[in-house]
């Protein structure tokens, strides 16, 4: 089965819910199952516009608000917080495919087992604690936020070892909890054995990205380390061969590389996208975090350069995607100033084949005007963009 580059973006857009708006619905429902298709949303404190897993939701869900996460996450519990390839909501259906990797963390991982269990059993007695509920050594000083002090590695540890619990956040502290007062009854808890933890990654995979290659299934934080990803390619190709072989999985040819979809999503692959839309899209999305297959499939050579020294930064801190239609046409350097209420745009960059028409200028605004009033922005400020042509008329319009 082949497909054109055009097709394929067009099933990778489509599972991911941007093909067109509202593709999963609206309210706390509509959350709830974009997090069970997309299989997790990454948490980030970067607040330069919005938090990542913000960002995210409201990208797919026109009405979303944090509140939905909060109940999803404490009343539901029909999500839980855990890693993926980052600090990730991850539905609990999903729960039982995470214990190898909390074994795994639980194995590699030591931290002085004395305040290991000062830790629990204060937990255990007093209810949910956040990492500030435990003081610092007398006379230490912290260095920095790599510099954690014992009882909040404790905590971190004894999270990614299965034994405590995000119940709730506080701000956006986490406040942990007994892992068994947290985890609603009917969890399935059944360890899956290697067989069957491969072909979860691939059926899930897929169904939330459309398209990839087995090392885009790999990609995925599925082991306690990234040089140990590579272990677990051949659990994954032999998962997509005996896939392939009941017709459920059916590899896809496109230039010179071979992906891998669901037979059945290509069976009801949309003829076209809903409604054109420019989308800024968070550097943490689901659909852009895989830089390699984003050069890949859509030919956009995307880096975040918060990580960068300033001098080396080509564009910007917090530069967003900009993807319309089927096409990223570009970037955009913009953060909100929420004091007052102002969308600032920094600098946005065109792709080298984008031409700056009356149409495209349409696209922009409307973007920008949804985009603030998502930030809670009444007013949006132009500062430049490469092209002057776009940055005058933007102007003319804001």
């Amino acid at each position: 089965m082949t497909l054109t580059i055009s097709q394929a973006r067009r099933l990778a857009l489509s599972r991911q819910g941007l093909a067109k708006q509202d593709t999963f619905g609206r309210g706390i429902n509509a959350v709830e199952r974009t997090i069970r298709t997309l299989r997790y949303v990454q948490i980030d404190t970067i607040s330069v516009v919005d938090r990542a897993h913000h960002h995210v939701l409201k990208t797919r869900v026109s009405n979303y608000q944090p509140a939905h996460l909060d109940t999803l996450l404490t009343e539901r519990k029909s999500i839980f917080e855990y890693w993926h390839h980052a600090a990730a909501y991850l539905p609990m259906e999903d729960y039982r495919f995470y214990l190898p990797l909390m074994h795994g963390y639980g194995a590699s991982r030591k931290i002085d087992p004395t305040v290991s269990k000062e830790v629990f059993a204060r937990i255990r007695a007093e209810g949910p604690l956040m990492s500030k509920d435990f003081e610092s050594p007398a006379g230490k000083r912290s260095a920095g936020w790599w510099d954690w002090k014992p009882a909040k590695l404790a905590m971190e540890q004894l999270f990614l070892s299965g034994q405590l619990m995000v119940a709730e956040r506080r701000g956006f502290q986490k406040c942990f909890d007994l892992t068994e007062r947290v985890l609603p009854q009917d969890t399935d808890t059944r360890l899956p054995d290697d067989q069957e933890r491969a072909r979860f990654y691939v059926t899930r995979i897929l169904a939330s990205q459309g398209i990839s290659r087995p090392q885009d299934i790999g990609y995925m934080r599925t082991v306690t380390s990234r040089f140990e990803k590579y272990k677990i390619l051949p659990g994954i190709r032999t998962a997509l061969h005996e896939l392939g072989e009941t017709g459920e999985v059916v590899p896809v040819p496109i230039g010179k590389e071979t992906y891998y979809a669901l037979k059945a999503d290509i069976d009801s692959l949309p003829a076209r996208l809903g409604n054109r839309r420019l989308i800024p899209i968070s550097p943490f999305d689901n659909l852009v975090i895989n830089r390699e297959k984003l050069s890949q499939l859509f030919g956009f050579n995307y880096q975040i350069e918060c990580y960068v020294p300033e001098a080396k930064r080509q564009y910007g801190y917090f530069t967003l995607p900009l993807l319309l239609g089927d096409e990223f046409i570009g970037r955009m350097d913009c953060k909100a100033h929420r004091a007052q209420n102002l969308l600032a745009v920094k600098n946005i960059w065109l792709e080298p084949n984008v031409s700056v028409t009356d149409e495209l200028v349409e696209y922009f605004y409307d973007a920008l005007i949804r985009y603030a009033s998502d930030l809670g922005c009444d007013s949006v400020q132009i500062e430049t963009a490469d092209s002057k042509r776009l940055s005058q008329k933007l102007r003319n319009r804001f």
